[in-house]
């Protein structure tokens, strides 16, 4: 049974308390304070002794003192376990009952000291034992005062005795003095009510803040779970999408080669700008759905800004004077920490967002180097972004002034996967802009330390187009008949000789035919029948040698990914651009 379900009504608890986990933690409280403020019993009882043993005698004073201590000893030993929630909430009600019935009968024990020592004692050292009685009263505030009608029962029963004590001695002023006891008790009982409601508060805002946080806390695994099954949903609409658009790239590729009259060659370049654009968007997708799924990793390292530079200028200067735009860089010789492919992709993505939406003037790509840090800047003359926009263009699909859904204005999800780049990096982003003049996108990333290390001299690679696939062997193993025939074609067309298969068992029947192997292998990672791409490869190496292999998939959840990268085999994205697969063929075929 847990503590939020105890059948306990307010009866049971002697007062107004009508929620069973607030009753369970107002007796925990008291009980709690009950045991630790009995330490002070003793030391009352010897003040006591100090006062009225002279007068009393030691019989007397001892029989009262052993009692006394007894019944806070007793009392301790069986409230103790209860100074636990999960006790108390195993049977609420006992523990209300042998709470009351203990702290009465201690009350009873302490409290009969003045019917035991006033009539020894003289009228000062009466006044001075009811002072050392009200103390105690006032006292148990502190330890009973949480539940108020244990605090009034036990005020009482110390008080009642108190003032009959005083009424029986006789005295002149024994009436007046019981007047103001009387009046005493009532005073302390009302300080006990203020403090058992501001008490009650506290737990009742408690388990207000408990219930608020377990909200928070299902809303975010609503949020979470949500997040997941968009990722999910993006990784499986992205691997359905790649595979007919592979196909698609292949066959287009293919027409292209083969076209001999300008009608077609115009055709295909028509199908290869329209793959291009949809290609982008799923590698888009593809981004954010990596990004969302916790799939990318960083590595952080080295990183030249200059050569980072340089390398975005190069590639975006056709795109400027397409467009009849400038196109600026200022590289800084200096070095940052951070993972360079995720770094590039940011400020790709800025400056391509940039020339998106610049039509006069120009963009400018600068660093500005600062003592633990390196600002790199990408500024334009365009429209400028409203102060209202400017957290909605980090939204997926969102654009400023493109409701009709412009393609050739881009997207709608660099930024988004720049946000959550920045965010993945551990980088600052920052945003300045006025409307009619500009933005100007950074971000801030720390400086490398120490001396960079001069890189090692690399021999270029030949271009691909200069170099021949004529009479490779080729194995291509996919699950989709239409990706097969259009590796068949392609890599028919550059001169290949190209085995396609569905699977391992066709692959085994084509070498059972003919021996002589292949020069590579090219295979989709996910295959039919659960067989997997990368065991398929390792099992044909297993029997061929250390052919040289790559893996293409459309696959992008992220566990696949990560056991792509873990392989070690090289690996490519459907839709796999034609000059990439070439190039990245050459490369694995070279001796």
């Amino acid at each position: 049974m847990t503590e939020h379900s105890v059948p306990v009504s307010a009866a049971d608890a002697g007062e107004g308390v009508g929620h069973a986990p607030v009753l369970i933690h107002q007796l925990c409280f008291v009980i709690q304070h009950a045991i630790r403020n009995s330490i002070a019993v003793p030391i009352v009882i010897a003040v006591i002794g100090v006062a009225c043993i002279p007068s009393v005698g030691w019989p007397r004073y001892t029989a009262w003192a052993a009692s006394t201590l007894a019944a806070f000893g007793i009392r301790a030993l069986l409230l103790r376990p209860g100074m636990r929630i999960s006790v108390i909430a195993e049977n609420p009600r006992r523990w209300i009952k042998l709470l009351f019935a203990s702290t009465w009968i201690s009350g009873i024990i302490t409290g009969s000291a003045p019917f035991l020592f006033f009539p020894a004692l003289e009228p000062i050292e009466q006044m001075f034992l009811t002072m050392i009685i009200c103390c105690m009263v006032t006292g148990a505030t502190a330890s009973l005062g949480a539940h108020l009608v244990l605090y009034a029962s036990y005020a009482g029963i110390f008080m009642v005795q108190l003032i009959l004590a005083w009424l029986i001695t006789g005295n002149a002023h024994a009436s007046f003095v019981a007047i103001l006891l009387l009046l005493y008790g009532l005073i302390m009982i009302g300080f006990a009510a203020n403090f058992s409601r501001e008490v009650m508060t506290g737990v009742t805002i408690r388990f207000e803040n408990q219930e608020l946080m377990s909200q928070l806390v299902a809303a975010r695994r609503e949020a979470e779970a949500a997040n997941a099954a968009k990722s999910q949903f993006l990784a499986a609409a992205s691997h359905d999408l790649r595979q007919p658009l592979h196909a698609l790239s292949l066959y287009s590729a293919a027409l292209k080669l083969r076209s001999t009259d300008p009608a077609s060659a115009e055709i295909a370049a028509r199908i290869n700008e329209a793959l291009e654009s949809t290609t982008a968007l799923v590698d888009s997708l593809l981004d954010i759905s990596k990004l969302d799924a916790g799939a990318v990793r960083p590595e952080s390292r080295r990183v030249s800004v200059k050569a980072l530079i340089e390398r975005i200028h190069a590639d975006y200067l056709p795109i400027a004077s397409e467009k009849g735009l400038s196109f600026r860089a200022s590289p800084e010789d200096v070095h940052v920490e951070s993972d360079p492919a995720l770094l590039e992709q940011v400020l790709r993505n800025l400056v391509d967002n940039a020339f998106k939406y610049t039509s006069v003037g120009g963009v400018t790509l600068y660093a500005k180097p600062e003592e633990h840090t390196v600002r790199i800047a990408v500024e334009d003359t365009g429209p400028g972004i409203h102060e209202s926009e400017r957290e909605r263009i980090f939204q997926e699909f969102y654009q400023v002034g493109n409701p009709e859904r412009d393609r050739t204005q881009g997207l709608g999800l660099g930024l988004a996967i720049v946000r959550r780049l920045t965010r993945l990096l551990g980088i600052e982003l920052h945003l300045e802009s006025v409307p009619g003049r500009g933005s100007t996108f950074a971000v801030t990333i720390p400086r490398a330390a120490g001396e960079p290390v001069a890189p090692k001299a690399l021999a270029q690679p030949a271009d691909a187009r200069e170099r021949t696939l004529a009479g490779a062997r080729v194995l291509v193993i996919d699950d989709e008949p239409s990706v097969r025939a259009g590796m068949l074609t392609l890599l028919g067309s550059w001169g290949c000789r190209v085995r396609a298969c569905g699977g391992y068992d066709e692959v085994q029947q084509q070498l059972d035919d003919d021996a002589s192997g292949f020069d590579l292998i090219i295979a989709d990672f996910r295959l039919r029948q659960n067989e997997n791409g990368i065991e398929t490869v390792r099992r044909l190496r297993a029997r061929l040698g250390p052919v040289p292999a790559l893996i293409i998939s459309g696959d992008t959840a992220p566990e696949r990914l990560r056991e792509a990268k873990d392989s070690g085999l090289p690996f490519l994205h459907k839709p796999v651009s034609v000059d990439m697969l070439r190039q990245r063929i050459l490369d694995l075929l070279r001796p």
